[in-house]
């Protein structure tokens, strides 16, 4: 680094922890030593098992570090503005213990190991102050988890094929959510080709930041980034930027004003209109994640900005939304792409027109403020995945732990259930909400189960029941429903019984998932389903957190409806039988009889017997999810169907114990916020 160059970089020197505590004439003496270094996104800068030839220190963007294992690669952490990489081999001479790879585009400051060498030779004082910094890094970083992963910086691209009104609604709305589900610093950048709008929507001045502005800006001073954008009460920032300022910069200028973000705030929304020239492409590519958002009003616009994106490679880490009531199948180029519909009525428009206030428009639609928070959490890393039990009619304790979950505010973004598990997660995916499920098992009596069932007899080598009645009970309320059509997505599993095998569900039909997982075998003939007999999933995985967890759950929950041995009712009652046959056994003695206990019932004995393994398998897979609801069942029956109202009850019961330890896992639920975003009513007209 030339001499001239150092007061420039002196703050950036000083922020550094390595650097803490020097005097400026010691900072000088070491950034002498360094040399600066750009390099693009998708590089490697050093590998596992390469020589140390030199410590970096990150001067803008982040990168993902990674530890070699067998059967692939491990994320150790994600670092970014300030942290320092490949000081270990240095201090120990040992070969790289973790590859280094640019999540971004990135400058880093290098400083060779021969420099370094003679930095501590030389340099007496520095050398000690090194070596104890170096130290505390060493330990730091073997104590780097996937929890420090999780809290990386990012960069989010909003390319909108929306109308004005639109895309200032959903750009606000999903970083007010942001905010509010993660508690985290959040800013959005206006950088629409009606820029400033977005800040007059919440009655702030909307001030364009130009050309001079920018270059006035010191990238590598993340306080200095905060001073360009105006602050709204919630604590949410607004930066209207123009677009022709930010594009009259060469590449490396945009790059690093876009680590300049990363840097200065936890989540940076970069919002752009339906043009994709030069800069957007920039900015996308440079994106941790893109939206492509759109409307039925706006499909061509839509098509156009899809067509762009994909030709232009960028398909990694893109993400599609639609706001209002898509055919994808129809019109999508791509229908391979994770997407997320959030409903979108025509109201929300008309209230913003009529009151303009941002907050009240949105509020005329629950739905659409549930979309945009569970869209949130998928930013935030907050998805919340709910595993629905096995259970039969024990499984009505779930409609008890929605309707908890519903009073408390608790959100539920992934659903995956069993058996009984199966229905209800089918029914609250397809938006029924708690008090129309409960309606429906309340309906249910054992007169209903005699008439229903009687009419559904079928041969016995295929099952005692064909399953046709209850088909045609699942699609009364589901209808012809499939998969891509529900508001949450849900999962539901099934087991091959040809071959054993757990059949995780995802496409097609949900009634007809949902019949195959629910298909108690014996009871139930088996489906023949994509050409596999299937039939209940609780004899591979009655409590299914792992399939929250593979699609993509961060905080998983779990209802455990499987009962230890001594708790089932079928126990106690064979006793009492056979305590009764006791009683009345002398009598037959007296007269030279003998009486053998007679053995447990064969439908005893079978569910048990399914009870008993679904118990062991859930057991072992406890620990699995973040928090499990256990329903105290004592005193109930897998048969009890007619019993809705106590079992809800009980779910009820079983949930508001461990709301508190759900609501510990979730920002939304904390104290600390500038301003509780709960009660916007209170700040939308500042």
């Amino acid at each position: 680094m030339r001499p001239e160059e150092i007061p420039a970089w002196e703050p950036f020197l000083r922020r550094v922890p390595l650097f803490e505590g020097m005097s400026s004439q010691d900072i000088a003496r070491i950034a002498l030593r360094f040399s600066v270094v750009s390099l693009p996104k998708g590089s490697t800068l050093f590998k596992q098992g390469a020589e140390p030839d030199a410590l970096y220190v990150v001067a803008s963007g982040q990168v993902r570090v990674t530890h070699d294992e067998l059967g692939g690669e491990r994320v150790a952490a994600r670092l970014g503005y300030g942290e320092v990489l490949g000081e270990g081999g240095l201090l120990t001479g040992e070969p790289r213990s973790m590859t280094v790879k640019l999540d971004t585009s990135c400058e880093f400051l290098r400083l060779s190991r021969r420099d370094f060498e003679s930095l501590l030779r030389d340099i007496p004082e520095i050398a000690l102050h090194l070596s104890q910094m170096l130290t505390k890094r060493l330990v730091a970083m073997n104590r780097l988890t996937a929890r420090r992963s999780a809290r990386v910086n990012r960069l989010l691209a909003i390319v909108c094929g929306l109308g004005r009104t639109d895309r200032v609604l959903f750009g606000l709305h999903l970083a007010f959510q942001t905010l509010e589900q993660t508690r985290r610093r959040v800013l959005i950048v206006d950088l629409s080709e009606d820029s400033g709008e977005m800040a007059k929507a919440l009655k702030l001045q909307g001030k364009r930041i130009g050309r001079e502005d920018l270059r006035a800006l010191n990238t590598r001073d993340p306080l200095s980034m905060r001073g360009l954008a105006e602050p709204h009460p919630s604590g949410l920032s607004i930066l209207s930027l123009s677009p022709d300022a930010l594009g009259s910069f060469p590449e490396t200028g945009i790059f690093l004003f876009l680590n300049a973000l990363r840097g200065a705030y936890d989540f940076s929304f970069v919002l752009m209109g339906a043009g994709f020239g030069g800069l957007e492409k920039t900015v996308v590519s440079e994106a941790d994640e893109v939206f492509l958002a759109a409307s039925e009003g706006a499909r061509p616009q839509f098509r156009q900005i899809e067509a762009d994106v994909l030709s232009a490679g960028l398909r990694e880490n893109l993400f599609e939304v639609f706001l209002g009531e898509p055919e994808w199948e129809e019109w999508a180029l791509s229908p391979s792409l994770p997407r997320q519909v959030i409903p979108w009525p025509a109201a929300i428009h008309r209230a913003f027109l009529q009151t303009e206030n941002a907050f009240e428009a949105i509020r005329s639609s629950p739905k659409s403020e549930q979309g945009l928070g569970r869209l949130a959490r998928r930013i935030g890393g907050l998805k919340v995945g709910l595993a629905m039990s096995a259970g039969a009619a024990l499984g009505y304790t779930l409609i008890g732990v929605l309707k908890v979950f519903k009073r408390e505010g608790i959100p539920v973004d992934i659903l995956a259930g069993t058996s009984m598990g199966a229905l209800i997660a089918g029914f609250a995916a397809s938006g029924m909400e708690p008090e129309e499920i409960e309606q429906v098992a309340l309906a249910i009596d054992k007169q209903w189960v005699y008439k229903n069932l009687g009419l559904d007899l079928a041969w016995l080598r295929a099952g005692i029941f064909r399953g046709d009645t209850l088909l045609a009970f699942l699609r009364t309320h589901l209808g012809t429903k499939r998969f891509s059509d529900l508001e949450v997505p849900f999962a539901c599993v099934a087991c091959d019984i040809e071959t054993g095998e757990e059949v995780v569900l995802r496409e097609g039909e949900v009634a007809e998932a949902v019949r195959a997982s629910c298909g108690l075998p014996i009871f139930f003939r088996s489906l023949n389903l994509g050409g596999r007999f299937l039939v209940d999933g609780g004899l591979v995985n009655p409590v299914p957190t792992s399939v929250t967890s593979a699609l993509g759950a961060d905080v998983l929950l779990s209802v455990d409806l499987t009962v230890p041995p001594p708790e089932r009712i079928f126990a106690r009652l064979e006793s009492e039988r056979q305590a009764a046959r006791a009683k009345g056994s002398g009598r037959l003695k007296e007269l030279g009889f003998s009486e053998e206990p007679a053995s447990p019932g064969i439908i005893n004995v079978f569910f048990q017997m399914i009870y008993t393994m679904e118990y062991e398998i859930a057991q072992k897979r406890a620990h699995l999810a973040d928090v499990s609801i256990w329903p105290n069942l004592k005193g109930f029956s897998w048969a009890d169907l007619h019993r809705a109202k106590e079992l809800i009850a009980v779910g009820e019961r079983a949930a508001e114990e461990q709301a508190g330890r759900i609501k510990a896992l979730l920002p939304y639920f904390a104290d600390y916020c500038r301003m509780p975003l709960r009660l916007l009513s209170t700040i939308a007209n500042p």
